[in-house]
């Protein structure tokens, strides 16, 4: 009889990456959460969905966002992190969300759960947020990782109502025009569509890379294009993305309409104006000063870009719309400006 190789011995297997399924949010692969650590946040979907059934009422929710919301006050998430100090695993954030529902007082259970589960959120970075953010989105907001409603959707709707209600005029109808747009029909390839249409427009990262696609095709269009466009579309991209953002200092929706609607990636930058759209706009705009029959296609991909900062939860109605407005304005005036490196016929 042969002796067995001892377990030890055997050759490691290689890890394959972890397998993007329906009901996930579509985030970067070192970041995809694995089977096992999808297991280990079963404490945070058991404590939401308990706290749901609290919520029997459109007064209940109606109490619940009025406590949520003296509780975050005019924080970012950032600041709502830094109240405690993080979970340093994904075990202890799920029990730290299940520990606030089994110490909640009665009848307080869903405001202490969905308010830890906010925390936590803020206060975990890459692959333990998005196992805690994919956990939570599961039960309150199902439909939009394209995954079967179960349960609990008209507790689901008593909260959003919530929301809606306690906001000003203005902003409730911004919120109103947001849930109308990231409550559409969202499936497991629009959601990587949109996301990826996102990340490659961060900082008009994309416009760049076509001056420099272009550059190596065409060099002299390139060189015209870069020296036309390049700075003008930094500094609008800027000016939006920081000063303004900060002045204005609005909160994200995700922040104000139940922490887990978002998908992908949670900022924890000011919401308004949005930065991707004005560098969108501001782009197509430049852009089409040098190709003016392209610019159907340039302001079309220029929408999508802000069209998917609504869809993925990022970003109101309201941050998009002045964002592409703000961004073009911008991108004219920089263009204006007499450089010294621009011809007087390009202005």
């Amino acid at each position: 009889m042969t002796d067995q190789p001892a377990a030890a011995d055997k050759e490691p297997q290689p890890t394959k990456p972890p397998e993007q399924k329906l009901g996930d949010t579509p985030v970067v692969p070192w970041n995809m959460p694995t089977p096992d650590e999808k297991a280990e946040a079963k404490p945070v979907r058991r404590a939401l969905r308990e706290a749901l059934t609290e919520v029997d009422s459109q007064e209940k929710a109606d109490a619940i966002i009025r406590e949520l919301a003296a509780t975050a006050g005019g924080q970012t998430g950032a600041e709502v992190a830094q109240t405690q100090l993080p979970p340093s695993t994904t075990t202890q954030a799920a029990q730290q969300v299940e520990q606030a529902g089994q110490a909640a007082p009665n009848g307080e259970t869903a405001s202490s759960v969905i308010a830890e589960a906010a925390r936590v959120i803020t206060g975990t970075e890459g692959r333990e947020r998005e196992v805690v953010a994919q956990a939570a989105q599961e039960i309150l907001n199902p439909e939009q990782q394209g995954a079967p409603i179960v349960a609990e959707q008209k507790q689901r709707e008593y909260l959003r109502r919530a929301v809606v209600k306690h906001l000003k005029p203005l902003d409730a109808l911004d919120a109103t025009l947001f849930l109308r747009i990231n409550h559409l029909p969202h499936t497991r390839w629009l959601n990587h569509i949109f996301y990826w249409i996102t990340i490659i427009f961060t900082g008009g990262a994309a416009w760049f890379a076509l001056m420099g696609i272009i550059t190596l095709r065409n060099r002299p269009s390139g060189w015209r294009l870069i020296r036309e466009a390049a700075l003008p579309l930094a500094l609008a991209t800027s000016i939006v993305e920081y000063p303004i953002k900060w002045y204005f200092r609005r909160r994200r929706p995700f922040i104000t309409i139940i922490q887990a609607i978002v998908i992908g990636q949670k900022p924890n930058s000011w919401s308004f104006p949005s930065g991707h759209s004005a560098t969108a706009f501001a782009g197509a705009w430049l852009f089409s000063r040098v190709w003016p029959r392209q610019r159907k296609w340039l302001y079309s991909i220029a929408s999508l870009v802000a069209f998917s900062r609504m869809y993925l939860g990022a970003h109101y109605p309201g941050d998009v719309a002045t964002g592409a407005v703000l961004g073009t304005l911008f991108a004219m005036f920089f263009r204006w400006l007499p450089w010294p490196w621009r011809p007087k016929s390009w202005r």
